[in-house]
């Protein structure tokens, strides 16, 4: 190759010296006293020319502008072509593309992969003086902490919102080495009261005013001098996505933080989680805390493939995208197919061409280059469309609002993997699409009608494989849209259609005590129980589906001392909150006021119960919980509700009473049940609660509207499944049009014949419709036993009870193909209708 490549780059020289050499043989041949016959210098150099592989690519060369040429004169093939192959690789492409922004984007630090999330006790967050300790070890080269779950009030001067904040270590900036938009990042000199605003936040609520650096802003009724403003296309450690409005400092000494470890240069990440499992031994002894850090400390990295390997959810979303990657595989495959079958078609009108340049001398391998130069332009042409498609695609997913719990903006951005992914699409469409056509071109050239009718079944053969594959996407898309169905269809364990939810974010300085809190609550539950048309309200830490909180724990069962390790879903909830949601009381009572100075007690579901205390009744059970030193009492069961997800399975779940607890969140959430439409009491409810605090920050909405997190794995499922199986029901539709259109005007004469001699047009529709289906019921049986097997592994993402071989499925799939077959065979049959006999006699 190193000498092939010097050859091409003295290219002219060596031309140069080979006419020297011939010259000098053709000259000493005529002074020889016997001519020597060299023969035709032209072959000579052609001879020689072969040696050097320079006729390759000046073949190649000349087959792409002839092929060019040739595609010039037939822009409707081009435009059928281009569409087919654009729609193919474009659809793979932003599915990749959406892949890398999930699995493999790294924050937007110094040095990603020298990162590493640390995690002690079990733990994903520690306190500050856990922090300090793994600092000061010297086993990382720094260690900065975060808390992403922060949310915090700011007031614009008029109204006060609710933002979503980052609360951060005093070095975390330059222990990460985040880059900077505008301004700086703050350093362990700097006072507390400053902030880094996101891009988007200054670009929406300042109007991208650069002189909103160094003034100061109003958070939590406290000013903040804004010192920084992010980059555009700023990542979180976090990632997914997750886009805070700010970033601060974490002063208050009760927040917990992430902590992560930037490895020392040449550190492997087995030596740090060795000497990570050694320092937590003697963390146990030097840091007061109530889990244990030795054998129970990991090391994760954050970044790249690494990050995917260590990762269980990136895993699951991981197999969800490989899914979608080999759907939309599929599709690309009946586009190269379309082509290929368009190919063919354009092969039969250039027989006569490649007949007279094969008696020429022309070699069969020559011939199958120039044929796939047409394939490869017409590939290449595909790809660059589908990456500028995959681009358009990229930018409205980037804008669509998912309906989470969290911020989240996509960054879907073109790199050197996306690019190399489109032209390898290419490279593989000018294979699948121009090898065949071009082989079975050269074969059959100077072949006789039997040879041409074997055209006719190949490509009869590619439209039934079309339908196939086709089986095969829609099945997944229609299994996911019944997913959506019946998610839908699933009770959450609570009433969804009259209830309305209320979430306050309290300012943390202004309600530091239990006792203001409680009183806050108080008066809240109060005035809102006083709106017309409310029948209770309640109040709550969490309400299902807009956040989460899963301990595991151990208990000791009082009286027994049987102990128990237990995990559960916890909640805090006021007395009228179980009423207020519609979760009806199977066993026991609910809270009660007196409930705030009495013995602690406790409220669990059904599932906590068979689970953890079956037969003998959990109500009236008494256990010992945090470490022995409070007892809890059962004094009620109620039914199971979903928290996550519309369709994970039952979990147990525990509810304190809020009077009891202490937690310090400032986040409150009260629920209430309307007996008229939720819609009509949003207005009433903010006014009560923005003048029993006008600096929190308040968002009001009904329950419904608020639970979107539940739903958007069937949505997001059906929607990109669904888009992809029209997409490949559109191409197989457009494949089995071209197929029976080429049938009319290859058998125009004998319908013409067959017209003259008293044939009706139900016995030409009937000749041509049945040719439809035939076709339609090959490649659907063939697709059906393909797509038995392949549907299989979708059983993990599917709702309890929806197998991944319903037959309900399947019957669908089968009817829209037929449907879709049925039309796009109305228009060729009405062609043929309306041939004149005398007309179709002169036809060829």
């Amino acid at each position: 190759m190193r000498r092939f490549f010097l050859k091409l780059l003295r290219r002219r020289t060596l031309h140069q010296d080979l006419e020297a050499e011939l010259a000098f043989h053709r000259e000493m041949s005529q002074v020889h006293a016997n001519p020597i016959p060299l023969g035709r210098i032209e072959t000579i150099q052609e001879q020689a020319l072969d040696q050097w592989r320079f006729t390759f690519f000046e073949n190649l060369g000349r087959d792409l502008v002839y092929a060019l040429r040739g595609l010039r004169r037939s822009p409707g093939f081009v435009c059928s072509a281009l569409l087919s192959l654009a729609l193919g690789i474009g659809v793979n492409t932003a599915i990749f593309s959406l892949a890398v922004e999930f699995l493999f984007s790294e924050p937007s630090v110094t040095d990603a992969r020298s990162l590493v999330s640390i995690r002690l006790g079990g733990n994903s967050h520690a306190d500050r003086q856990t922090l300090e300790y793994l600092q000061n070890s010297g086993l990382f080269q720094a260690v900065a902490g975060e808390n992403e779950e922060t949310f915090i009030n700011w007031n614009d001067g008029t109204e006060t919102h609710r933002l979503f904040a980052v609360l951060t270590s005093r070095n975390y900036f330059t222990a990460l080495g985040v880059p900077m938009a505008m301004g700086r990042g703050w350093n362990e000199t700097d006072p507390p009261g400053v902030t880094v605003l996101r891009y988007d936040f200054w670009r929406s609520r300042f109007h991208s005013d650069p002189s909103i650096l160094g003034r100061t802003i109003n958070l939590e009724g406290q000013s903040y001098t804004v010192v920084g403003i992010l980059p555009e296309n700023h990542r979180t450690l976090l990632g997914f996505g997750f886009a805070p409005d700010v970033y601060l400092p974490a002063t208050r000494p009760d927040v917990v933080l992430a902590a992560y470890g930037r490895l020392k240069p040449g550190m492997s990440l087995g030596e740090a989680r060795a000497g990570l499992d050694a320092l937590s031994v003697r963390m146990d002894s030097a840091v007061p805390h109530p889990f244990p850090f030795a054998h129970i400390a990991e090391a994760a990295p954050i970044a790249g493939f690494a990050r995917l390997q260590e990762e269980r959810q990136l895993q699951t979303i991981g197999l969800f995208f490989a899914m979608l990657l080999v759907v939309v595989g599929l599709v690309l495959l009946i586009a190269c197919v379309n082509v290929a079958s368009l190919l063919l078609a354009r092969a039969s009108a250039r027989r006569q061409e490649i007949g007279i340049r094969l008696a020429l001398g022309a070699s069969r391998s020559r011939l199958l280059q120039q044929l796939l130069a047409e394939s490869l332009v017409l590939s290449t042409l595909g790809a660059l469309l589908g990456l500028l498609l995959a681009q358009v695609t990229a930018s409205l997913l980037a804008r669509i609002q998912l309906p989470l719990p969290l911020p989240i903006r996509l960054q879907i951005e073109p790199d050197w993997r996306v690019a190399f992914y489109s032209l390898a699409l290419g490279a593989v469409a000018t294979v699948v699409c121009g090898l065949l056509p071009a082989w079975q071109s050269v074969r059959d050239s100077i072949a006789s009608d039997v040879r041409r009718e074997r055209r006719l079944h190949l490509r009869r053969l590619l439209v039934a494989a079309q339908v196939a594959i086709s089986v095969v996407v829609l099945s997944t898309g229609f299994l996911f849209l019944r997913n959506l169905l019946r998610s839908t269809a699933i009770s959450p364990g609570f009433d969804l259609r009259q209830t309305l939810r209320a979430d306050v974010f309290l300012p943390p300085d202004a309600y530091e005590t239990t006792e203001r809190k409680a009183l806050y609550i108080q008066r809240a539950l109060s005035e809102l129980e006083s709106i017309p048309g409310i029948e209770a309200v309640g109040a709550a830490r969490i309400v299902p589906f807009t956040d989460m909180s899963r301990m595991g724990t151990e208990i000791s069962v009082t009286g027994t001392g049987e102990k128990k390790h237990i995990s559960f879903h916890w909640n805090a909830v006021s007395p009228g909150y179980f009423r207020a949601m519609g979760i009806p009381v199977l066993q026991g009572r609910t809270f009660a006021d007196a409930d705030r100075t009495g013995e602690k007690v406790v409220i669990v579901n059904k599932t906590f119960a068979e689970r953890y205390f079956p037969g003998s009744g959990a109500v009236g059970t008494a256990f010992l919980w945090h470490d022995g030193k409070a007892q809890y009492r059962i004094v009620g069961v109620v039914g199971d509700t979903k928290n996550i997800t519309i369709g994970e399975e039952p979990a147990p779940q525990l509810y304190e009473a809020l009077s009891q607890s202490t937690n310090p969140r400032p986040r409150l959430q009260f629920v209430l049940r309307s007996s008229t439409p939720p819609a009509t009491r949003l207005a009433p409810v903010r006014d009560i609660l923005h003048r029993l605090e006008p600096s929190s920050g308040i968002e009001v909405a009904t329950l419904y509207s608020s639970i979107g997190l539940a739903f958007l794995p069937s949505q997001v499922g059906a929607g990109l499944l669904g888009a992809v199986g029209l997409l490949g029901l559109l191409l197989a539709a457009v494949g089995l049009y071209g197929v029976m259109s080429f049938t009319v005007a290859r058998r125009t004469r004998e319908i013409g014949i067959r017209i003259a001699i008293g044939a009706n047009p139900r016995a030409i529709s009937g000749m041509l419709l049945s040719d439809s289906i035939k076709l339609i019921a090959w490649g659907s049986a063939a697709g059906l036993a393909v797509a038995l097997f392949v549907t299989k592994p979708l059983s993990m993402f599917l709702v309890p009870g929806l197998h991944p071989n319903d037959p309900l499925t399947y019957l669908a799939v089968v009817l829209v193909l037929t449907l879709t077959g049925f039309l796009a065979t109305l228009e060729p049959v009405r062609r043929a209708l309306n041939i004149d006999p005398a007309t179709s006699l002169r036809y060829e």
